[in-house]
């Protein structure tokens, strides 16, 4: 009788541990499922004003609760896109990749998806805690033949910021080719001063990453390098650029 009861004991003790853990997993699966219901990312609303540069997937950083989205994007058509607008919840973001220093990222090839991830305005008047839902317009894209399709105000866009960008460098040419020009040595105190007239030629806070590109490449180079032939590899560089744009 007492092993009986010994082993009763066992039997009952056994039951009400799996019962327990029973809860536990099914207490902790709705938990999870929570949790990912939370964290789900509803589809965007999209609107594409281009004939074939289409989203593929749009993701959400779940690590950042104010990131705009990570967007996959595909080139359907039969031209290489050097530039395009997409406007996340107003935001306008206009890569431009002709603007590379890498030759093999001026462009999105023919079928080639570009992934990366864009800014978003966010809504004011959300309350504090709730979704954050995106709503993307896909607006232009301008390819390498100078040609493009969207929205005209986007794709003019796109082309005033090149058209700026082409002033401004002409004009750092004409500066860099005064000094080469010049009968007086291109010492660091002619080359220091140079770097300052750059920096003086534009007020415009648009045209700053055109200076500080230049700049950069004056700083850049190989101090091997006289002065002078420091400005002719730069010059090169901002003339191959201007013939880009």
């Amino acid at each position: 009788m007492k092993t009986t009861n010994k082993i009763e004991g066992v039997g009952w003790l056994s039951v009400l541990c799996w019962g327990s853990l029973v809860l536990l997993l099914v207490a902790a699966t709705f938990s999870t499922v929570q949790s990912n219901a939370a964290k789900q990312f509803h589809p965007p609303v999209v609107e594409n004003k281009t004939r074939s540069f289409e989203i593929m997937r749009a993701r959400r950083n779940l690590d950042i609760e104010a990131a705009g989205p990570e967007l996959s994007i595909r080139n359907g058509y039969d031209k290489n896109i050097t530039a395009f607008a997409v406007s996340v919840n107003g935001l306008i973001g206009s890569p431009d990749f002709l603007y590379s220093e890498n030759e093999d990222w001026r462009a999105i090839a023919p079928g080639v998806v570009y992934t990366d991830w864009f800014g978003n305005r966010r809504y004011v008047d959300r309350p504090v805690g709730a979704r954050e839902d995106f709503d993307i317009r896909v607006l232009a894209v301008v390819f390498d033949d100078k040609t493009s399709d969207g929205d005209e105000k986007a794709i003019a866009g796109i082309l005033y910021a090149r058209l700026k960008s082409k002033r401004l460098l002409t004009r750092i040419v004409d500066l860099l080719n005064e000094n080469i020009n010049s009968p007086g040595a291109i010492d660091d105190t002619v080359f220091d001063e140079l770097r300052s007239r750059i920096s003086s030629l534009s007020s415009d806070p648009g045209d700053a990453s055109d200076t500080n590109d230049v700049l950069r490449w004056l700083g850049q180079l190989d101090h091997g390098l006289s002065p002078s032939q420091r400005i002719v590899r730069v010059k090169e560089t901002c003339e191959n650029l201007v013939a880009r744009l």
